[in-house]
């Protein structure tokens, strides 16, 4: 017993051993995956017609991501981009510009 009291007396912390708490900007940046569901509830909260009837699917996900990623690397609020977005897309035109209706 004693020699393991004086092993453990004398062994140095390392840096591995001390726990590190995450970095406030890490802590506080969603990943894309959070941030692009937030963007998506919102926007179909205040445009229902996102949402595709009798579908799980979104229009959202048929559109070009590259915007709303960029957007996301700038830390543009997804809440804020949803709420502008569902009320100023139309929907209409957007299916009549890619073929859906004439």
């Amino acid at each position: 017993m004693s020699l393991f009291k004086k092993r453990s007396q004398t062994r140095k912390v390392q840096s591995s051993d001390v726990p590190v708490p995450p970095t406030t900007a890490s802590a506080l940046t969603p990943s894309w995956d959070l941030w692009y569901g937030k963007f998506k509830v919102v926007a179909t909260s205040g445009n229902p017609r996102l949402q595709l009837q009798g579908s799980n699917e979104n229009i959202i996900d048929y559109m070009d991501q590259q915007p709303l990623r960029e957007a996301f690397e700038r830390g543009v609020d997804a809440t804020e981009l949803g709420m502008q977005f569902a009320k100023e897309f139309d929907v209409g035109a957007f299916l009549r510009t890619n073929g859906i209706f004439k």
